[in-house]
């Protein structure tokens, strides 16, 4: 995994952090914390919501944020061709609607969108005018699919019922497991048999004091560890702790360099982060 500063001078496929953080962004609009006033002192230290983009014949992205524009000019990105949606949550599909405007305004060819099963409904109802602007896949856990650049494995997640993950093979082998927390047993043994290369996973909170359906970081890490590979990426971050019913400010961007420099292996996503496959 080598990541890079110049993606735009690179022409091996390549896997870019389109967006970093949870449905909350960084900084969050309602919240005055120190990360956040971070955030707004220095745009590099902004996130916006989490979407991943695979570039090289074409172009596949995981999740479509509503922030995806802003994601798509920022890369210079001009097509999508692929659509991957690991689960029907406003943060992970509501830059769909913006991708058929503009699969519709510059005569784009269908996407390919792929959805899980059980949301095939929400799509009927929510964004049926965009029909003519896709091709519809179905998946669920054990599809494989053969494309141009990388095979993908569906497998399960444990966020929802009907949640994704995708285990990605090109000239190396990730999973992308975003969000939840501890997969079910199958899909754990799926892939500690895989032999990936690294893990992306998702920690929402830095910190929490009751249960969610989402990891903090200490718990992605356990999970990292558990898994086996030797490299793990964290996205989906909200850099926010949640204790009392509350939001709290979460590590500062220092900190997270010190975390990594103590955790080999370990390197915390940002938008715009570019990854050589």
């Amino acid at each position: 995994m080598t990541i890079i500063d110049h993606p735009k001078e690179e022409t091996r496929l390549r896997m870019v952090f389109l967006g970093s953080s949870g449905a909350i962004q960084v900084p969050s609009f309602h919240c005055v914390c120190s990360v956040c006033q971070a955030a707004r002192a220095n745009p590099q230290h902004r996130r916006t919501r989490a979407s991943l983009a695979l570039i090289g014949h074409e172009t596949s992205v995981i999740d479509a944020s509503p922030d995806i524009e802003f994601q798509l000019e920022r890369e210079a990105i001009r097509q999508v061709d692929r659509v991957f949606i690991t689960h029907w949550h406003f943060d992970h599909v509501w830059g769909l609607g913006l991708l058929g405007d503009a699969a519709s305004h510059v005569s784009w060819p269908p996407i390919e969108l792929y959805l899980p099963h059980e949301v095939i409904y929400h799509f009927d109802q929510e964004l049926a005018y965009m029909k003519s602007r896709v091709n519809l896949h179905p998946i669920g856990p054990g599809d494989r699919f053969e494309l141009p650049d990388a095979t993908w494995e569906v497998v399960k997640t444990t966020h929802n019922e009907h949640s994704v993950g995708f285990v990605v093979e090109a000239s190396q082998r990730f999973a992308y497991l975003v969000d939840g927390v501890t997969p079910p047993v199958q899909t754990l043994e799926r892939l500690k048999k895989t032999n990936l290369d690294f893990v992306i996973l998702e920690a929402t909170m830095d910190e929490l004091d009751e249960q969610w359906w989402n990891f903090t970081v200490e718990q992605a890490v356990a999970c990292w560890q558990q898994i086996g590979p030797e490299r793990c990426i964290l996205t989906h971050l909200t850099c926010h702790g949640w204790k009392n019913h509350r939001l709290i400010a979460g590590l500062s961007y220092e900190e997270r360099l010190a975390y990594e420099a103590k955790t080999p292996g370990l390197k915390f996503a940002y938008d715009g982060m570019t990854v050589i496959l």
